[in-house]
């Protein structure tokens, strides 16, 4: 080892200079060879540490393709809304990098034939961060933030009807607040919009829905305070909310299940405190602007801003388990739906501009296959 760390020059100043001392060489030899080891010790650490994170970290289960699948029809986009009727989704409006300019057009995909068909454009203003729900076979889609700042500052808070059958939009009653980045879901036939932000103020607020009389009522406040960017689903028969930024901007991991019938009709508010597993609480990330999609009596949690992983929710055990990362990149602001037992996500970014085209597909009860990664 040392030989291998002097040249043919440090040998002959070794042999021929007579002001180098026995000594001097004997130092220079064991300072070459301390070093040596140091260098070998930390590599062989390095190598321990690698090798038992490798161990400590098995192959998650979840299989991510796009072989086969078409991208997205439309332009990529960020903060668009994504519902499924029947067993078509439809993806629309959000922002589009490509124009540089907040988009109406509408999209559905036919999971059977693997096509995309633009439908009738949303009748509202072009708009990012809408929410959207399906009542009775009927999509419903508002709110918003449009950038004309002539009118609530760009924030808005009217609402329309899209009806499948005839592929027509129609406009039913505004939500009675301006605001982007809510939150909807469904419960007993009926439709909450809740949360967000429009630009001064961040909410807790929740109104509820009704088709029949198309009127908003207010209900419960969301006790888990103010926030942006949360996520909302319903699995097996319960609703849940959560994640999202608060109103100081930072991203949250609490979870609350809400109770329709609670508070005589104006519905209740329960935080949920996970089962003692593995996964605790405090070891889950943090996340906002992520997607959640139902599977079966599963819920799986996808991405968010600068985030790519993804997660099970098993209501019945009332705990958490890793899957296999969304493969495309950090996804936030995406879009997706559910049809049969395959999961469809794709669209957003990983911070909210430049947004992509691509769509996937995900059976969470499968091996990872990187074939399918094309």
């Amino acid at each position: 080892m040392f030989a291998q760390n002097l040249d043919k020059r440090s040998l002959s100043y070794f042999y021929h200079d007579s002001s180098v001392t026995i000594s001097q060489t004997i130092i220079f030899m064991f300072n070459t060879l301390r070093k040596a080891s140091i260098a070998l010790l930390v590599a062989s650490t390095a190598f321990v540490q690698l090798s038992c994170k490798k161990d400590a970290d098995p192959d998650k289960i979840g299989n991510w393709y796009r072989q086969g699948l078409p991208s997205f029809g439309g332009s990529g986009r960020t903060g668009a809304v994504s519902f499924v009727i029947g067993d078509v989704g439809y993806v629309g409006t959000g922002f589009t990098n490509e124009t540089v300019a907040r988009v109406k057009d509408m999209w559905a995909y036919n999971a059977q034939t693997k096509i995309w068909t633009q439908t009738a454009p949303f009748a509202g203003s072009g708009r990012n961060g809408a929410v959207a729900f399906v009542l009775n076979g009927k999509a419903y889609v508002g709110t918003g933030y449009d950038q004309v700042v002539t009118v609530d500052n760009g924030y808005k808070k009217d609402f329309y009807q899209y009806d499948p059958a005839g592929n027509k939009w129609k406009a039913v009653a505004d939500f009675p607040g301006t605001r982007q980045y809510a939150t909807a879901f469904v419960s007993n036939n009926r439709a909450y919009v809740g949360l967000g932000y429009n630009g001064s103020n961040f909410f807790q607020d929740f109104y509820e829905y009704n088709a029949t009389t198309d009127k908003w009522n207010e209900i419960a406040t969301f006790i888990g305070g103010k926030r942006y960017g949360a996520l909302s689903f319903t699995v097996s028969g319960k609703t849940y909310v959560g994640f999202g930024k608060s109103n100081s901007t930072v991203p949250t991991k609490d979870l609350y299940s809400f109770d329709p019938a609670g508070n005589g009709g104006t519905g209740s508010w329960t935080r949920v405190v996970y089962a003692d597993n593995e996964t605790s609480e405090t070891d889950f990330p943090a996340r906002a602007f992520g997607l959640a999609l139902v599977l079966g009596d599963k819920a799986y949690i996808i991405g968010g801003e600068n985030r790519s992983d993804v997660w099970e929710y098993d209501p019945a055990a009332n705990s958490w388990l890793e899957k296999a990362p969304f493969v495309g990149n950090q996804r936030g602001f995406a879009a997706g739906f559910s049809i049969g037992n395959v999961a469809y996500f794709g669209t957003g970014s990983s911070s909210g501009s430049s947004g992509t085209d691509d769509f996937w597909a995900f059976d969470p009860g499968t091996a990872i296959n990187t074939d399918d990664d094309q």
